[in-house]
């Protein structure tokens, strides 16, 4: 499992550009100029919001974008459609293009933004355009051709019919989108459940996409109630408190892992580190195929854990063992939410640290976004979770007692995936870092967690979205 992407990680693999699918190397990149607008835009859209979306089974298959701002609210169609076409280049240079070629986007624009979708050449396949209805805007008959259009050639959709009603021209609009969407925060939506009842009846082979899923009841009646068949991705916070629970041989995998970590803090003996090794045949298989990929570009077999052990050296294996820790055979959707979700944490946060310029500190943030939802995967309190690593106080600290150094960018981290944009803003500012920057810097944390999954024997299914 994860082959190229530890050349990457311990400084021998390839460039992430020279990985990239076809795809994604080949979309054309160039900035479209803004339009002229009524009023003054700012420079830079700071940072875009990219949340997670999952499948039935658990498992990130697409992110959600969009700007929670006050500049894009009730305003005239034309500043709208210039607010849109910002927020396209935005991701342009976020480089959406690489997040594309691993997952599916879900893209808030306005419908004055029509127009300008094909010109955008973002991949068909991999973007879904949620359509939003502005306050006072009417919905015309008139989209209705140019829609058919944007999906002869190739463009899908979503919206939320508790924006848009049970009027005929709404009606029509329902038979030329790809998703609905329930979002459990917005205001009129409870009041609305019966029109929610009845278009699945209508469209019975309409998707839908379950937003802002924040309690155990939103859950259920999304999985459980009539219809609930037509629930197709979910989108929320309570969804990271409801991963299932790891089964007792996950649990004995992830407890050796764990003691081979414990022995290499404490510097035992190549001895005591093989014998663990031993007890696990199946983790010494890995083991030895990691170490004798050709990333790796040895010149002959690696047989035994003593020559592994001196080709990595200790911190690298150590690296290697706490990626390995969220991974097993048979992963759950959960497990591989976990796992990807503490890749961006890890990455991110050593990103903050190279910027920063510190080689040991980047190392040491890679492991605090790493072990931080190490107790959610075990299901025990981090403490526990944490008490077999040793790990150095710095990194504790901020785990456990939200202290010290690190600290502030696991905070920063953290209001990142909560979208919660004054966080970000007062976070950002602590750590002198600009807000574009924190978004290009999470975007390609998002994009690097895509590449180290799609080396992984597990993948999820966005083909499906």
């Amino acid at each position: 499992m994860f082959k190229k992407i530890f050349g990457g990680l311990l400084g021998r693999g390839e460039t992430a550009a020279d990985s990239l699918p076809a795809q994604a190397q080949t979309v054309v990149e160039e900035d479209v100029a803004v339009q002229a607008a009524p009023f003054s835009l700012p420079q830079t859209l700071g940072f875009v919001s990219h949340q997670p979306i999952q499948d039935q089974s658990q498992r990130i298959v697409a992110y959600e974008f969009a700007v929670k701002d006050s500049v894009a609210v009730s305003r005239p169609a034309a500043s709208r459609r210039s607010f849109d076409q910002l927020l396209f280049n935005t991701l342009k240079n976020m480089n959406i293009f690489r997040l594309l070629a691993y997952r599916r986007a879900f893209i808030h624009v306005s419908l004055a933004s029509l127009d300008d979708l094909l010109q955008q050449q973002l991949p068909a396949a991999s973007a879904i355009y949620l359509l939003e209805l502005q306050d006072g805007e009417q919905l015309a008959d008139t989209l209705m051709p140019q829609l058919d259009a944007l999906r002869a050639a190739g463009l899908r959709f979503a919206v939320e019919p508790a924006r848009y009603g049970t009027a005929p021209v709404a009606l029509a609009l329902y038979q030329r989108v790809d998703y609905m969407v329930l979002d459990f925060a917005a205001p009129n939506t409870r009041a609305l459940f019966p029109l929610l009842e009845q278009l699945p009846q209508r469209y019975p082979q309409m998707r839908w996409l379950a937003r802002n899923i924040n309690t155990a009841e939103e859950l259920a009646l999304c999985r459980h109630s009539p219809n609930s068949d037509r629930f197709a991705l979910f989108h929320g916070s309570y969804l990271s408190v409801a991963q299932s629970r790891v089964s007792q041989k996950e649990a004995a995998s992830q407890g050796r892992v764990l003691e081979i970590m414990r022995l290499l803090r404490a510097n035992a003996p190549v001895a005591e580190i093989e014998a663990q090794f031993k007890l696990d045949s199946l983790l010494l298989f890995k083991l030895l195929r990691f170490v004798n990929s050709p990333v790796n570009g040895l010149s002959r077999k690696i047989q035994t854990i003593d020559e592994g052990l001196m080709l990595l050296g200790r911190s690298a294996l150590f690296k290697w063992l706490s990626l390995l820790l969220f991974s097993s055979d048979g992963d759950s959707g959960a497990t591989l939410s976990l796992l990807e979700k503490s890749l961006i944490r890890a990455h991110f946060m050593e990103e903050l640290g190279i910027i920063r310029g510190n080689k040991l500190e980047a190392e040491h943030l890679f492991l605090t976004g790493m072990f931080s939802l190490l107790g959610d995967l075990l299901n025990l309190p981090l403490a526990e979770a944490l008490e077999p690593l040793d790990l150095p106080f710095m990194i504790s600290d901020a785990l456990l007692q939200h202290k010290g150094l690190f600290a502030a960018p696991l905070q920063l981290a953290m209001a990142c995936e909560q979208d919660d944009g004054e966080g970000i803003a007062e976070l950002a500012g602590q750590l002198e870092i600009e807000l574009d920057q924190v978004s290009s810097v999470y975007m390609e944390a998002v994009v690097w967690a895509q590449e180290v999954l799609s080396e992984s024997e597990v993948q999820s299914n966005v083909e499906g979205v």
